[in-house]
């Protein structure tokens, strides 16, 4: 449903500022949604770019397959990489898609000292929201599922089982959904957070908001911080 499209120049003009051509995206799980950014990243405006995918849990046959269809602009990380404390020798801007939530706010303070301690840009972007209108969306993922599914390749005949047969996959999507909406962060959180590691290291510029997702009531919400030129 490409729902980051719209933040995407964001996204650009925050690479443009740091003078960085590289990415590191954090908790990427099975691959995230930079295959299909990057077909629109040139349309946008984006010049040359490199994509790393890390996660805590590595998922390296998914990540294979991203890389495959995106030509080697994306490339797996093969080490385990701890969003609140990423080594030094990762490079890159930063950015977290629909993950951030998964986080207590001490450890989400954490991410975000960490990219400031290392002067790393950093984009946190999120689908989900904490109202009770993206709870009350939420409680119809499974109907989602059930349209979706057929359209999955490749097709297994244990996801069509689990699917319309004993539809587990359908519960915990929708379960998943509800639990991210009531764990979302609001953009006043967000910048209390800003506000929480301001002195940890050299000024950053923040950019705290929501963009419209056309045909779709939810807003994402979106932080993106900058270090500034010294």
């Amino acid at each position: 449903m490409r729902p980051y499209d719209p933040a995407l120049p964001r996204v650009q003009r925050a690479l443009a500022r740091c003078g960085e051509q590289r990415v590191l995206d954090l908790c990427s799980g099975a691959g995230g949604p930079w295959v299909p950014l990057l077909s629109a990243w040139e349309k946008t405006g984006g010049g040359p770019i490199e994509v790393r995918l890390s996660d805590q849990r590595t998922s390296p046959e998914a990540w294979a397959r991203a890389a495959e269809s995106s030509a080697g602009v994306i490339r797996p990380c093969p080490q385990p990489v701890d969003a609140r404390a990423v080594p030094k020798d990762l490079p890159g801007f930063r950015t977290l898609f629909a993950a951030f939530h998964h986080f207590r706010p001490n450890e989400a303070r954490e991410i975000i000292r960490d990219a400031v301690r290392q002067r790393r840009g950093i984009a946190i972007l999120e689908v989900t929201q904490r109202t009770p209108l993206s709870v009350f969306l939420a409680c119809f993922s499974w109907l989602f599922v059930m349209l979706l599914t057929p359209g999955i390749r490749p097709v297994r005949v244990s996801r069509l089982v689990l699917t319309y047969l004993i539809p587990v996959i359908p519960l915990l999507v929708t379960f998943d959904g509800v639990v991210s909406c009531l764990r979302s962060y609001t953009v006043d959180e967000f910048g209390e957070f800003a506000a929480a590691v301001a002195g940890d290291g050299d000024a950053y510029d923040w950019e705290i908001g929501e963009v419209p997702y056309p045909g779709f009531p939810i807003p994402v919400t979106y932080a993106i911080g900058v270090p500034r030129a010294t």
